[in-house]
């Protein structure tokens, strides 16, 4: 694998500029950091925020923080496909290298300390500083000097030992678990180290933050490139602190130990003259909130998001409304009561609705597809809204068992059977969700892909839901030699559909990993969810789980896409009365304004009358429309949701509260300098419920509301 040029820019996007520049600085660089300080027994490396202590003699690594944040003893290492396990720690010597790069006047610096030893391949650790920025970036690298090596368990960051980590102020450390992607109702949990026995594991994928919620003081850790690897963080604790910490590239479950990516084979074996691990972030922040959101823009800097003129989308989607029993009648019916009534509620951004099929829409012939999609777009309000029709698809999954049916778009050369991923042994993998995973490097895979793509366009689609995307980046056995893992895969088959379609539809992202990001317009926060508040999976808490601990991936990866709105028992799941229906709403509003209806609107008097009392709220919907995604005001909910969300207003902050309970209502009480520290020193604050525009008993010290059953409600604090 080459190093690839593009993650050595980073952007200007918060803080992180373009960094490659000597060791030895130009006089302008000088100034703003001073060169390395070496001697016998350290390299310390250094800004105005932090120094790297880089130990000599024992192949280590401290780096603290002006904040009285450490991370001490940092190792790097690999283990090798012989069967070698490295360590910067075994290496003899430890040498900054002088070997220039290339010059750049700009606020960062990359260092390179090279480990060797004898008969061991030569181990790099890459390290990038920013000018004024509280984080660093690492990575290591197998020595090209030494020849092809292969490892399929990078070690990026490794501690080991008590003390290791340490957070100023922490009273409750906790360690934040990301989900690899959202199928199979996976949940963020925000887990306790008092509660973890020193036996025990707790993972994450990809990130994850360190933290004191009271403090909220924090150290960020995560993969910011996303070309080749599946990033493993893996921690161990006793007495309430962290002992271990691993953040390796390679992880898989074949042992069933890790189930979050589905895998069934071990990672696959990166080899070459270039072997580079993961590149990981590491930050220290007085707010985990802030610290997220830094390392969101860090991934947006060297893999931007793409970008959709037309913003967040509002429409109807018929998965959760009719699913398989979808037909033309309903899809058109659907169509014509958003346009005649909701649309005059102010439902739709930017003067465009989407009219959505998803899975089934093959139940129709080609003239009643190709008439149903004329119709949609003769459509339009009596506002001048125009309507647009989308559809769905599954690039990287096969559903069905026949494996010798010939491959669309291959002109009968290839079969399923050909196009399949396969395991080691030559076998088909085991279905995920019931399908088999195709193998986006095939080339039979890649004529199917623009087929469908191309059909879709030359149909009028402008909304292109994909959905199971994760099975793309499952491992196994290529067609591409060139191809040695399942991340290195998924990018190969998502550019190709970003390149097909470019930028003339939407891509909406529906079961999908998280990175790599990139190649979606929107992607879900969550599985699938519905209508009911509570209950598990599919609920509306379920889904604000993933805003509580996810709501940083808004714009620096994606828009993110609360699922679909729905209303009325008929439907699947679908909120039993208003207050429910309008918290569904409102969890759509506050994750950045995507809003998918998927109410039986064609033909259910329930789900009509519930759309029209819940939609008929232009003040909720002129915030959804602001597509600013909400924050969690505590971060301590384990795998729940947080139950009150706040963004900054024009006049204050506004500030969502949810009641998950479906029988007893709920007094939520939040203390101001919580929401905003600014409203500390607030003598008094006016308090606007958002729907009506009704003034409420002005708040002193603390904020609260009384919500019924399954209610929810939107409040703007002003003092400014």
């Amino acid at each position: 694998m080459k190093r690839d040029a593009s993650l050595r820019r980073v952007l200007a996007i918060a803080g992180m500029t373009a960094i490659t520049v000597l060791v030895s600085s130009t006089t302008s660089q000088a100034a703003a950091q001073a060169n390395p300080a070496i001697s016998q027994q350290e390299i310390k490396l250094q800004n105005q925020l932090l120094t790297i202590h880089y130990h000599r003699q024992t192949g280590t690594m401290d780096i603290e923080w002006r904040d009285g944040h450490k991370l001490l003893g940092i190792t790097s290492g690999a283990r090798l496909e012989d069967g070698r396990q490295l360590s910067t720690a075994t290496y003899t010597e430890h040498e900054l290298d002088r070997t220039p790069h290339a010059a750049s006047a700009t606020a960062g610096h990359e260092y390179t300390i090279r480990s060797t030893a004898p008969g061991q391949p030569g181990l790099l650790q890459h390290i990038w500083i920013y000018d004024g920025k509280p984080w660093i970036a690492i990575e290591a690298e197998l020595d090209p000097k030494d020849g092809a090596v292969g490892t399929r368990h990078f070690d990026a960051v490794m501690l080991k030992g008590s003390d290791t980590v340490q957070i100023g102020e922490s009273k409750s450390l906790r360690v934040l678990h990301v989900p690899f992607d959202n199928d199979m109702w996976f949940r963020y949990n925000s887990v306790s180290a008092a509660d973890l026995k020193p036996s025990q594991l707790v993972t994450s994928d990809e990130v994850t933050a360190l933290y004191d919620n009271t403090s909220r003081q924090a150290l960020i850790l995560g993969s910011i490139s996303h070309d080749t690897w599946k990033t493993a963080i893996e921690a161990h604790a006793a007495d309430g602190q962290l002992t271990d910490l691993d953040i390796y590239g390679g992880i898989s479950s074949p042992t069933g130990v890790r189930t979050d990516t589905h895998d069934t084979v071990p990672h696959g074996i990166v080899h070459g003259t270039h072997v580079i691990s993961p590149r990981i972030f590491i930050g220290s922040f007085s707010d985990w909130r802030d610290g997220l959101e830094a390392y969101g823009a860090a991934n947006a800097a060297i893999h931007a998001p793409l970008k959709w003129a037309e913003g967040a989308p509002m429409g109807w989607n018929s998965w959760a409304s009719y699913a398989e029993k979808i037909d033309d009648r309903r899809y058109l019916g659907s169509a014509a009561f958003v346009r005649d009534t909701l649309v005059p509620l102010g439902f739709g951004n930017h003067k465009v609705v989407y009219i959505n099929f998803d899975a089934f829409w093959s139940k129709l012939d080609a003239v009643q597809l190709t008439d149903a999609v004329a119709t949609i777009k003769a459509m339009h309000g009596a506002d001048g809204t125009r309507f647009e029709p989308g559809i769905y698809w599954t690039p990287f999954a096969y559903w069905s068992d026949d494996l010798d049916a010939y491959v669309e778009g291959t002109n009968m050369k290839y079969r399923y059977r050909d196009i399949l991923l396969k395991a080691p042994d030559g076998s088909l993998l085991p279905k995920v969700d019931g399908g088999l995973a195709i193998d986006p490097s095939h080339p039979g895979a890649k004529a199917r892909a623009a087929y469908y793509l191309q059909q879709f366009q030359k149909l009028g689609f402008q909304y292109l839901k994909i959905d199971f995307l994760s099975h793309g980046a499952l491992e196994g056995v290529h067609f591409d030699p060139v191809i040695q893992t399942g991340i290195q895969a998924y990018n190969l088959g998502m550019k190709q559909i970003v390149d097909v379609t470019g930028n003339r539809m939407f891509l909406s992202l529906s079961i999908a990993p998280l990175f790599p990001s990139g190649y979606g317009h929107a992607r879900r926060l969550s599985c699938d969810t519905k209508g009911h508040i509570s209950g598990g999976d599919q609920s509306t808490e379920y889904m604000l789980n993933s805003l509580t601990y996810g709501w940083w991936t808004s714009k620096n990866l994606y828009i993110t896409d609360p699922d679909h709105v729905v209303l009325g028992e008929k439907a699947d799941q679908g909120a039993r009365n208003v207050d429910e229906g309008k918290s569904r709403l409102l969890s759509a509003i506050i994750s950045g304004g995507m809003v998918l209806d998927s109410s039986r609107l064609a033909d259910d008097p329930q789900g009509r009358e519930l759309a029209q009392a819940v939609y008929n709220n232009r003040p909720w919907l002129a915030v959804g429309a602001e597509e600013k995604t909400f924050r969690p005001i505590e971060g301590n909910t384990g795998d729940k949701a947080t139950d009150a969300f706040v963004r900054a207003s024009s006049h204050g902050v506004y500030v969502a509260f949810f009641n998950y309970d479906e029988k007893h209502a709920q007094t939520i009480t939040i203390p101001l300098d919580r929401i905003d520290k600014s409203l500390a020193s607030a003598g008094s604050v006016a308090v606007i419920d958002v729907a009506s525009g009704a003034k409420l008993d002005s708040a002193h010290g603390d904020v609260s509301v009384k919500l019924s059953p399954s209610a929810s409600t939107l409040v703007e604090l002003r003092w400014k």
